[in-house]
């Protein structure tokens, strides 16, 4: 056979076989083509669409496309698009959508992501007449009813719902955990208690800034399970004692309320109802609290990660705020704290009785406090400098004294190295350091005035003040007139 010939029957039979081996393998590849892959990012089980101006949601023929990379992952926040299309049978199990301006969502969207765990709808402009609850609704057909029961979280923060429809929730029976946060709210009306308390299985609830003013009753009876509650950063006046309905709360965040003190004999300013399981509770940067009374925090019985920092007018700390009296109120119960925040507030001193076992703490920091630094706070110096140190090497270095005078600016690290002994103030609570002063400049006041006064009369005396109308020759007849010659004056 001639070569030429031979070459050319090669030639052909390897593009035959390269142009076969393309046709088989094209397929599996095909999502790659798609109008999804080619403006976002398909790779392994994810899909990354992440900031890239989409303006149009994609259609369900464009997600079918997908159906071999069997996406997980989907992030298609921050995009432009204001409507949420149907979306085909994909395993997706987390879907991010915040931060899109969506204001609809079209009935059963999700209906086909059976498996679908984790839903971020946060900010957005969802509204309460527009979020209907066929959004979530799941297959349905007339022999079968079929929820989005793989759902486990929703976030729904920083929309513009007023109130909450009361069947929004329904296709979402095992929902554990719900953000509302950023929400006006203002007020929990009827629908929306009934909307969040059809959620049996909720264990995280998160309503942080949603302008509350009162957590209302039976708000938390049904979700039996609430394991974790934020209502930071609302208007809140008083600690809300329908908290007493959460059996199982472990976690409790009031940061940032107007709570201006916690008494437990106050019904205006009630402390904590008893909450048997929390062990968590943040009360930081509120500006209005001042006080924290006797058996304030008794409810929290095993409470063991205290968060009290940030509060520029919080004095006082009553030394029994966490003791809990037994029945006839003879003895006294403490928690078993382990970690203890009480830094930037405005206390004076800690009291030693505020937690039954220092040496148990295994995280505090009571630092930057403005401590009046005498006999009251000598302990501190003495054991609790100690403590903190074997936790945190010179943490007390940021323990200062602000009173009395010569002892400011000292630390409670070097106080303690040098083995300092403070002194206390008399049973008045005078600060001599301060009376110092006075008596000091009254003392100066009186041996000035003496000379002064003893030349201000040698002066009037010689006549040298008459410019005054004081002559010294008449001083002593200015008081003195002669009686009248009439026999019969009386």
């Amino acid at each position: 056979m001639d070569k030429t010939v031979f070459v050319l029957i090669l030639t052909s039979c390897i593009g035959f076989a390269y142009s076969d081996n393309s046709t088989t393998t094209a397929p599996d590849d095909a999502w790659k083509q798609t109008g999804i892959c080619r403006k976002c990012s398909c790779k392994d089980v994810k899909v990354d669409c992440f900031d890239q101006s989409l303006v149009d949601y994609f259609s369900k023929d464009e997600w079918n496309l997908l159906k071999d990379l069997k996406p997980e992952v989907v992030d298609l926040s921050e995009n432009l698009f204001r409507n949420v299309t149907v979306m085909a049978e994909l395993p997706i199990r987390v879907l991010n959508l915040s931060r899109c301006s969506i204001e609809f969502i079209e009935n059963g969207s999700f209906k086909d992501l059976q498996k679908m765990t984790t839903l971020d709808l946060s900010h957005n402009k969802l509204t309460t007449e527009k979020l209907s609850p066929h959004a979530f609704e799941g297959r349905y057909s007339p022999e079968e009813f079929e929820p989005l029961s793989s759902m486990r979280t929703l976030s729904l923060a920083y929309n513009d719902l007023h109130s909450l429809n009361q069947d929004l929730f329904e296709h979402l029976p095992e929902l554990t955990e719900l953000d509302l946060s950023g929400n006006p709210l203002t007020t929990i009306d009827h629908v929306t208690l009934i909307a969040i308390s059809s959620l049996a299985m909720l264990k995280v609830l998160r309503m942080r800034s949603c302008e509350l003013t009162e957590v209302p009753e039976k708000f938390l009876h049904t979700p039996r399970f609430l394991e974790h509650l934020d209502l930071s950063d609302n208007k809140l006046t008083a600690v809300p004692q329908e908290l007493e309905e959460t059996k199982n709360l472990i976690f409790l965040n009031l940061n940032q309320n107007p709570i201006v003190e916690l008494d437990a004999t106050s019904e205006k300013y009630p402390g904590f109802p008893r909450l048997r399981k929390l062990q968590e509770l943040h009360m930081c940067n509120m500006k209005r609290l001042t006080r924290i009374g006797p058996s304030a925090l008794a409810g929290l019985e095993n409470i063991q990660k205290l968060h009290i920092s940030f509060n520029p007018k919080l004095t006082v700390i009553d030394p029994k705020a966490l003791a809990r009296p037994d029945d006839i109120g003879e003895t006294y119960d403490w928690p078993i704290v382990k970690e203890l925040y009480l830094q930037s507030n405005n206390l004076s001193e800690i009291d030693s009785r505020l937690v039954s076992r220092w040496d148990l703490l295994e995280k505090i920091d009571v630092s930057n406090n403005p401590f009046l630094c005498d006999c009251t706070t000598q302990w501190m110096v003495d054991m609790l400098v100690p403590t903190i140190e074997a936790k945190t090497l010179n943490s007390s270095q940021k323990m200062i004294c602000n009173e009395p005078v010569e002892m400011k600016g000292f630390t409670f690290y070097h106080l303690h190295a040098g083995h300092r002994t403070m002194r206390c103030v008399d049973k008045y609570g005078h600060r001599p350091e301060r009376d110092g002063a006075m008596l000091i400049g009254t003392l100066i006041g009186v041996l000035l005035a003496v000379p002064i006064m003893f030349c201000i009369m040698m002066l009037v005396r010689r006549g040298h003040l008459s410019c005054l109308g004081l002559r010294g020759q008449d001083v002593s007849r200015a008081f003195y007139k002669r009686a009248p010659a009439d026999e019969n004056y009386i």
